[in-house]
């Protein structure tokens, strides 16, 4: 009984501590199907971005066909996100603002 008991309380943290990016869409960068569709493209875009959980950022090349901006969070995942959805954008400008900051005091 002891061995199940801690075997649930394993999965009951694993499932707690998942992923930081809560109903949030992971990219998983796919080979290209054609001639024109970069690995680095946006398919679909997650519901909430949790800023606080994001490293760095860039945007994805304008041969997709999806505009896109991909959030790489702390543990190296990619996340897709539209670029004009405000939280976005505020996200943006904080990183923005603390990768200056930390270019001032290097």
């Amino acid at each position: 009984m002891k061995i199940s008991t801690a075997a649930l309380s394993f999965l009951i943290l694993a499932a707690a501590l998942g992923s930081p990016t809560h109903g949030s869409q992971v990219y998983e960068p796919r080979a290209p199907a054609g001639p024109h569709h970069p690995p680095d493209c946006c398919f679909s875009y997650a519901q909430k971005i949790r800023c606080i959980f994001m490293e760095n950022f860039f945007e994805t090349s304008s041969e997709c066909s999806k505009p896109g901006v991909i959030f790489i969070t702390k543990r190296r995942r990619h996340v897709c996100a539209h670029p004009s959805d405000r939280k976005v954008q505020e996200c943006i400008m904080k990183l923005t603002e603390a990768k200056d900051l930390t270019k001032i005091f290097a």
